[in-house]
């Protein structure tokens, strides 16, 4: 009987040399969700899967970690259950210095009828794509008052589905808001370093796979994913406003939806408006407005809606979607007309 062991990575790796009694099947390309959660959860955008097998435990395991320390991976012993490379907790974003940054904002927009599970959802989502942006603390004033357990993480999700809630993250992620239907849908926000984001294209298909993963299990009426300047960032994760700063407005306000004057670097459009904005996107024209190049909108269409992405790093200046003018209801929610 054979001792298997998996390894994950972003990169495809080479050629691998293994040892008598030992061997390597792959690579294979895989999606995400074709990997175990605490696998998944350890990799960084995974792409690539690798399976060593062995008679003996410690060849397999051995092998599996050398693997997945040359290509920045990690390595999970199924039988285990247990992600055995790296150590420890992955440190999947380096430290950064405190310095003045930008926000890469996530914000989703909840039906009423949907908010109930809506932070549970969240959480979900969030454990399995990118563990690093679960609460540390949390509450509705700071300093925030409550330790989030990840054993018992009912604690939070009621916590956040009852009333305005705040939480702090572990880098690149800041922390997030949850905040309650009021004369409106429900809404959900995480904040992530853009310096991070920018320079890492694994940090970069990830949030843009946590943007979309999110909002189809949230059943959003509506996403975005943009970058706001100017905070300031302390030596503990913390941010604070610096000069600047320019506030987008909420799509969401008494008023109804707003649309935005800049595109979003991501955007989520639910079952109801997706037809829509497919209709009016899904030619591919290039979008000319504000930039130098023109930008090609890329849809990837989801169970609960359609992702529209413009280009491959988010940015502060973005030319916006050019939707049709019924899009918005009397209402102020996409779609429902």
């Amino acid at each position: 009987m054979s001792y298997d062991v998996e390894v994950a990575t972003h990169a495809e790796p080479g050629a691998i040399e293994a040892p008598d009694g030992v061997t390597v099947n792959g690579p294979y390309t895989v999606e995400f969700d074709d990997l175990a959660q605490a696998l998944a959860a350890a990799v960084l955008a995974p792409r690539w899967l690798m399976r060593v097998s062995g008679g003996d435990a410690e060849a397999a395991r051995k092998l599996g970690g050398k693997i997945a320390k040359q290509h920045g991976g990690a390595a999970y012993d199924p039988q285990e259950d247990v992600v055995y490379f790296p150590r420890g907790k992955p440190k999947r974003a380096p430290a950064q210095k405190p310095s003045k940054t930008s926000l890469v904002r996530l914000e989703w927009y909840v039906p009423e009828e949907r908010w109930p599970d809506a932070p549970a959802a969240l959480v979900r989502t969030l454990a399995r794509r990118c563990p690093e942006a679960l609460p540390t603390r949390f509450g509705d004033i700071e300093p925030l008052q409550q330790r989030y357990d990840p054993a018992s993480p009912e604690a939070f999700t009621d916590f956040a589905r009852d009333g305005t809630t705040f939480w702090f993250s572990s880098r690149p992620s800041f922390g997030g808001h949850a905040f309650e239907p009021y004369r409106g849908p429900g809404h959900l926000g995480l904040d992530l370093d853009w310096r991070v984001v920018d320079a890492d294209a694994r940090w970069r298909e990830a949030i843009a796979e946590l943007f979309a993963s999110a909002a189809d299990a949230l059943g959003a009426i509506y996403g975005e994913c943009f970058v706001e300047p100017g905070w300031m960032v302390s030596r503990n994760n913390r941010l604070s406003i610096a000069g600047g700063r320019k506030t987008r407005l909420p799509a969401f306000g008494r008023d109804g939806w707003t649309r935005p004057t800049e595109g979003p670097w991501l955007s989520w459009f639910g079952s109801d408006s997706r037809a829509a904005v497919v209709a009016a996107l899904g030619g591919g024209r290039p979008l000319r407005r504000g930039v130098r190049r023109p930008m090609k909108p890329e849809l990837t269409e989801h169970a609960e809606g359609v992702c529209v992405r413009l280009g491959e790093r988010p940015r502060k200046k973005l030319p916006p979607l050019p939707l049709p003018a019924d899009l918005i209801s009397p209402e102020g929610t996409p779609g429902r007309r």
